[in-house]
């Protein structure tokens, strides 16, 4: 009990992700801007649209991960570039998509690999064993999470 009182901030989960965020967003960031001229928001809203899309900015901010401002900063600075567009939803006019263009479509065949080199780079610092448990232990933390949410 005595060490788990003298337990640092450092030891708390949630920190020791957000930590492991801010490095790899960084990284991301970098690698996206060197390589696709694009920022790692952008480079999300395009991963997003191109996964999952069209989507309206709300739904656009949730499977990106990004803020409503963030996702609407980083879609606007898209559809100026011509990467993407934005329509009314035909289902309620009152709702606005935005979808990959053609050009944003050949943009996404660029982003994922990148996404997914970053992935596998990360991850190479553990052996097959403990990428497995590590991630069914993080889908048992995060599933955990959500249940004590509702």
């Amino acid at each position: 009990m005595k060490g788990a009182a003298k337990a640092g901030l450092d030891q708390f989960l949630t920190y020791r992700l957000h930590v492991l965020n801010k490095h790899a967003d960084r990284i991301m960031g970098e690698r996206y801007r060197e390589k696709l001229g694009i920022t790692l928001p952008e480079a999300r809203v395009i991963a997003a649209v191109g996964t999952f899309g069209p989507f309206s900015i709300m739904d656009l901010a949730r499977h990106a991960n990004l803020d409503k401002s963030q996702a609407s900063r980083a879609a606007e600075a898209l559809i100026q570039r011509g990467i993407v567009q934005r329509r009314t939803s035909d289902d309620d006019g009152r709702i606005v998509l935005v979808s990959l263009t053609t050009t944003g479509r050949a943009l996404h065949r660029k982003v994922m690999p990148v996404a997914r080199r970053w992935n596998t780079d990360l991850f190479n610092c553990l052996n097959d064993a403990e990428k497995t448990a590590f991630g069914n232990a993080l889908e048992r933390v995060i599933d955990h999470m959500f249940a004590r949410d509702e």
